[in-house]
């Protein structure tokens, strides 16, 4: 009796909610659904007892499901097929919201379409992209030093050329270059070094931990680039957030397979070892 009251007055404000969205393009647009519910039907789909191991596991029949739908959208964007031919990661992970209904939440590894947040998939961890961010602002003053390091080169090319014997110059030259080489070093190291820090990650029993502590944990020097922008943790840190229990979670592979190792279009993987073990074992404490 009270289940159906409480998940009668949800799906009115559901219904609510949604009337609203359609009404006000930029709300529709800020909260188009993450959380999707399966257009085919799930009956007489048994539920995992457990949740299965990201690095070595076969596809849930749901799982299957949701790729199948998730692989739909993705053909029904155009603009996507291109790059999408160069190979990329997707995931997805079933879960059941506080009343129980059952759904699925996509993601995509890295970028898509030079954006790391398009509706339909589960947002970034951290939001690099953002323009006013320190990520772009330090990003952009690192550029400034390139320009003026190219710049150096070739006044010191140009001067070898014309005063080939007076080193002086030359030399001044030199040591300016090497400085900025230097600084370029030091302030890029420092920018990944933030840029993991800002990467907290959420775990199953609420606890929160960044890039850096999760790696040191393990005994592991910093983490890889490109750690925390895989699909598996995007979909964990999406459903641990707004309080989706996860049931399942299955990675499939899109496009053309990458020379550094075999993938097959429409294929499941496990989890990457060197990025996502140390990650993953946080999250679901493993």
């Amino acid at each position: 009796m009270a289940d159906n009251f409480l998940e009668k007055h949800y799906e009115a404000f559901e219904a609510k909610r949604n009337a609203w969205r359609n009404s006000h393009p930029s709300g529709r647009k800020q909260h188009i659904s993450r959380l999707h519910r399966f257009s085919a039907s799930t009956e007489g789909i048994e539920l995992p007892t457990t949740f299965n191991d990201p690095f070595n596991y076969t596809p849930h029949p749901l799982c299957q499901l949701a790729a199948d739908e998730v692989m739909s959208f993705i053909d029904n964007h155009p603009e996507w097929h291109e790059e999408l031919r160069l190979g990329k990661m997707f995931g997805v992970l079933v879960v059941k919201n506080m009343m129980g209904k059952l759904g699925f939440l996509a993601a995509f590894s890295g970028l898509l379409d030079k954006q790391n947040d398009i509706p339909y998939f589960v947002p970034a961890v951290y939001d690099m992209l953002n323009p006013n961010g320190f990520f772009k602002t330090e990003e952009r003053a690192i550029s400034e030093i390139n320009q003026r390091i190219d710049e150096l080169v070739g006044l010191y090319e140009q001067y070898k050329l014309d005063n080939p014997d007076n080193p002086e110059r030359k030399e001044r030259l030199n040591q300016e270059i090497t400085a900025l080489k230097h600084e370029r070093k030091q302030r890029s190291a420092a920018l990944q070094v933030k840029l993991f820090e800002h990467f907290i990650m959420l775990n199953s029993r609420g606890e929160r931990k960044n890039l850096i502590d999760i790696f040191q944990e393990k005994e592991q020097h910093l983490p890889p680039g490109g750690t925390g922008e895989c699909a598996a943790p995007k979909l964990l840190q999406y459903a641990f957030l707004n309080k989706l229990q996860p049931i399942a979670m299955a990675e499939f592979w899109w496009g053309n397979s990458p020379k550094s190792e075999e993938r097959i279009h429409g294929h499941f993987y496990p989890a990457c070892e060197q990025k996502c073990r140390p990650i993953l074992s946080f999250m679901l404490s493993m």
